[in-house]
């Protein structure tokens, strides 16, 4: 495991948007009436939306991120860092989203921009990123921009993805001051020898597309796709889920000596509701203490965290202070988990786009 410990970093507001369009679980074509009540039942998610053509997930991000810079008071001038946190990029091997993004929001040319190419666990490993570059104070401001567009990637035919995830964007302003109270602690982990678990086969540069790459293959009934879609191994999944993030939320809070179950809130990666569940009863913590936003949200891969903040506890951020446990896990395979203290932060409801 890898610790790490920020200082004099604070988040100071978050926003989502997600697309008006909605897609329906029930709905899907391969879904019975009872197999649909099940797949709610064991996900949690009865609906999700869904970018319509022509729209991207970046659009999404800059949206949100005008309204929080607008709502923050913040000139576009001071933002000396802009962070682009997703997988579903405007062009997936260049130019950079964040370059793009960076001139279309009007930001100036001195701020640096990046792109980071993680999946679940994004918005943990953005605020670490940021959060490190951040610290020493030559970095004033960051404006980190988290999301996924999982419809890009995935069939439609496929029940084992397409059912349970969802597009939405965020944005997530972090400044510098060194009155900040509390640390940012990170513990963040990897292991490789899963990188097939959760894959786009054929759309880099080992494995480049080709014709036969379009060919949509049945593989079992409801699973259909073609090779540059996003393929899921349920069951090595599945075993990582209920295990890793689990030791890596123990993890960050033995070796920083914080009491795990005195928190306010874990906000953790919206995968399904039986994986975070089985989380949650091994951590001890309470129902109350584990918001969830699949139900409408779905699975939006890196933006579950944001979600959940500004659907489930957007009051009780804007409120006060507020101890959080954020924790992603995913593709790669990646995992992060954060301790963060908030103190009345903004927190816009979610923006919705035609």
């Amino acid at each position: 495991m890898a610790f790490l410990e920020v200082k004099n970093v604070a988040i100071k507001g978050v926003s989502v948007a997600v697309p008006k369009q909605v897609k329906v679980a029930k709905e899907m074509p391969y879904f019975t009436e009872i197999e649909a009540d099940n797949f709610t039942n064991v996900t949690g998610v009865v609906s999700s939306h869904l970018v319509p053509e022509g729209m991207t997930v970046s659009d999404l991000c800059q949206e949100a991120a005008e309204k929080l810079l607008l709502e923050a008071g913040w000139e576009k001038e001071t933002i000396d860092l802009l962070m682009f946190v997703s997988t579903s990029r405007d062009f997936y091997i260049c130019p950079n989203t964040s370059n793009i993004l960076q001139d279309k929001l009007g930001l100036r040319t001195e701020c640096i921009a990046l792109d980071l190419p993680f999946a679940c666990s994004g918005y943990v490993y953005a605020l670490s990123v940021a959060g490190m570059m951040m610290q020493c104070g030559q970095i004033k401001r960051a404006l980190l921009l988290v999301g996924e567009q999982t419809s890009a990637n995935q069939s439609h035919l496929d029940k084992t993805v397409w059912s349970l995830h969802g597009d939405a964007g965020s944005a997530t302003l972090l400044e510098y001051n060194p009155e900040v109270k509390h640390p940012m602690q990170f513990n963040l982990g990897g292991d490789g020898s899963g990188w097939e678990a959760i894959i786009c086969r054929e759309v880099g540069v080992r494995c480049p597309t080709t014709e036969e790459s379009l060919v949509v293959k049945k593989y079992e009934e409801g699973i259909e796709r073609n090779s540059m879609q996003c393929s899921m191994d349920g069951m090595s999944v599945f075993s990582f889920a209920i295990t890793r993030p689990g030791q890596c939320i123990k993890g960050l809070s033995e070796h920083f000596d914080f009491d795990l179950t005195q928190i306010d809130y874990l906000l953790i990666h919206q995968a399904n509701k039986m994986i975070d569940e089985k989380i949650r009863r091994k951590l001890k913590l309470t129902a109350e203490q584990v918001p969830y936003s699949m139900m409408y949200y779905g699975n939006t891969s890196s933006c579950t965290i944001p979600v959940t903040m500004v659907t489930q506890i957007r009051e009780k951020l804007e409120a006060g202070e507020n101890e959080l446990v954020m924790c992603g896990f995913g593709s790669g395979l990646s995992w992060g988990a954060a301790h963060v203290f908030t103190d009345k932060i903004i927190c816009l409801p979610v923006i919705e786009l035609e």
